[in-house]
Parts: structure tokens; sequence; C-alpha cells
């Protein structure tokens, strides 16, 4: 048969020892000033003690004991129990200021892929939130180097910081469990062929996870949330390289896209605090950088490892639009047709509307 345990004792007012001490004197009719004079101590400071304002310490409780007649740990006890409950109503008090922040994030969805737990009353919702993120108080979400992207702007779009930042945490966590080998950036690139080959297989995320953890590289797959129009980053913590990825667009293409777009400033580009972001193509524009010049190298980067420039000039000599000529071509090179496809329309030779049943889908498994 279930028992129903009661809830954890919480005063709503903190209650220090001194109280205890004023009651037990006008019981025993004794003054505080004959107290002091006793334990042998300023009357100043025994009425710092009455009030709260000066703790008691072990040899004051010993003190005590002597002259109340009340064993030290009862005093130790009170004192413990008057500073944790006037610190847990000092909390309380913090996490309704920090409360107003919670509608600034995307909660029913965090909820719903179970990021994390709904709780029953805002200051509990506050205190989950604040755990997922590590942290004390949402004013430090910006000192937190992994989340540093969060608060760089779109060109076009106006993303939720917070949204991102939430996006961003919990690809560290995934990260923080992929165990990585020494990195290794020529390998990785050497690999290009065989990362290309696995555009063709449709359950490929855990061997692009294992392959990159080979080459000290973590990838992780983290569903993209309301407002935050982000489709990869690339980061470190500390000296491991994170690739994260949110299949926002569920186009496959799309997705290698921003894969090999995000490997390039981890092979290529040194090691910042602040990290990369990154939308699709730039169609919408992409969040403001740093350096464009980087930004501009890695998407060259992905359209070249994707499809090699003397291939795609091989390509263009043939009747393109034809979706047997793309299907033997993406067969020959080893890569999806879909990532064709995505390439001509790309460059305008092809139009968005045409030979999308060669593109994939991807979906959350």
């Amino acid at each position: 048969m279930p028992s129903i345990a009661p809830a954890p004792y919480a005063p709503d007012v903190a209650v220090p020892p001194g109280a205890t001490i004023r009651s037990i004197l006008q019981d025993m009719g004794m003054t505080q000033a004959e107290l002091a004079v006793r334990m042998k101590r300023p009357a100043n400071k025994i009425n710092e003690i009455i009030q709260g304002k000066r703790q008691v310490t072990v040899e004051t409780a010993l003190e005590l004991e002597l002259t109340l007649g009340l064993p030290a740990d009862f005093w130790i006890n009170l004192e413990k129990n008057y500073q944790l409950n006037k610190a847990r109503l000092a909390e309380e008090s913090r996490l309704d200021e920090e409360a107003a922040t919670l509608k600034k994030f995307p909660l029913k969805e965090m909820i719903g892929l179970k990021w994390i737990a709904k709780r029953p009353d805002t200051r509990s919702q506050v205190r989950e939130l604040l755990a997922f993120f590590g942290i004390t108080s949402f004013c430090q979400l910006k000192s937190v180097g992994s989340l540093a992207p969060a608060w760089r702007k779109s060109q076009k779009r106006q993303p939720c910081g917070y949204a991102l930042c939430a996006w961003l945490r919990k690809g560290t966590l995934k990260a923080c469990k992929i165990k990585t080998a020494k990195f290794d950036p020529r390998s990785l690139e050497r690999g290009i062929p065989e990362i290309r080959k696995l555009t063709m297989v449709s359950d490929f995320a855990d061997d692009l996870i294992a392959f990159c953890a080979a080459r000290g590289v973590a990838v992780t797959f983290v569903p993209h949330l309301p407002r935050s129009y982000v489709n990869g980053a690339a980061y470190w913590l500390n000296d491991k390289p994170v690739i994260q990825l949110s299949i926002r667009n569920a186009w496959s293409d799309v997705m290698w896209f921003s894969f090999f777009h995000e490997l390039c400033h981890i092979i290529h580009h040194e090691k910042t605090d602040k990290g990369f972001l990154d939308d699709t193509f730039g169609n919408e524009g992409s969040f403001v950088s740093d350096d464009p010049d980087k930004e501009a190298e890695a998407n060259a980067f992905a359209t070249n490892s994707l499809i090699p420039p003397d291939k795609y000039r091989r390509l263009l000599s043939l009747e393109y639009r034809r979706p047997a000529v793309i299907t033997d071509f993406a067969s020959k090179l080893c890569v999806e047709p879909g990532v064709v496809v995505g390439r001509l329309q790309h460059d305008n030779l092809l139009h968005h509307s045409r030979l999308n049943d060669l593109r994939t889908k991807l979906v959350w498994g």
C-alpha cells in the first residue's frame, strides 16, 4: 500500500536562536546583563546574539550549555536551522525576481522534448530551468562561453537569444557525454570522401558521430526551438571541438551543408570563445560574424566538400535537369542525389520546385 510522505517543513519566517534564549531568560527571571556576566561576555555581544545579529558559535553553544542547561548541540542545531531558513527565504525571494525571465524561454517545447520537467509552481520551474543551465541566475547566461554565440543577431531575422541558449546548452550536455580522441584536423579533412558517403545512408547519425569522435570532434543533433533560426554551430568545450546541428529545415542536403560549414570552422579557423552560429546557405541572412570572410570560406568549403568543383563543372556539361543524369552523377560521386538537386537549386540552375522528390526529408527518430 503506498504511503504518503509529509511535505518537508518549510517555515515562512526564520527565527534566530536568540528568541529561545530570550524565552528561557524570562522563565528563569534572568536578565541579559546577568547572562553576560555568567558567560564572561560583553553585554552588547549577548544582545546581538539574542537579536540574531551574531551567530551562535561552537564556543558560545558550550557556554550556553553551562549557563542555561540545554546541550550545546541543541544551540548548534537552532543556529543551523536559522541560517538555512534565512538563506532559503532569501533564495525564494530571488527566485521570484528571476521568474520574470521564464516567459522569454520556449518552456512548452523544452518540456515537450523532456529537456526539463514541468513543475507545479513558478519558483520550482525557475529552479528547474536554472539547474538545466547549471547557473544560479539567468543574468549569467551571457557569461557562459559555450552560450556566447546565442547573443549574436541575424541580419534578417531577430532570433531569441534565450531559445538559442537553451538549444546550445542541450548540445553541450550531449557533447560532454561523447568520448573523443585527440583532435586530428588532418584526418578529418582526409576523411571527407568517407563522410560524403554517409549522405547516401538513411540512418547516418551514429556513424557520423563515431567517425568524428574518433578524430576528436563531438557531433550532436539537437531539435531546433522556435525563434532560434539556427541550423548549425561550432564551438569548443575546453579543448573539445563541437559541431551541433538542428536539422531545422528537414532537408538532408541542407543538414549536410551545415555540417561541412561547421567542419570548416573547426578545421581551418582558430579557436574562439564566441564560437560560430550559422543558418542555412545564407538564404535568410547569416548571423553577424566577427569575420565575414570566415563565413564565406566555410560556405565554399561546404560547397566543394559535397561536390568538388571539377565534378560540378562536369555535371554542368551534361543535361543536369534530367533526374536520370542527376542520380547517375550522384552515384558515381557517392553522394545523395538530393545534395546535387539542392546545389543546382541554390545556384538558380534549377527551380526550387523541381526534382524535390530526389531530396530527402529528415525526421527525428
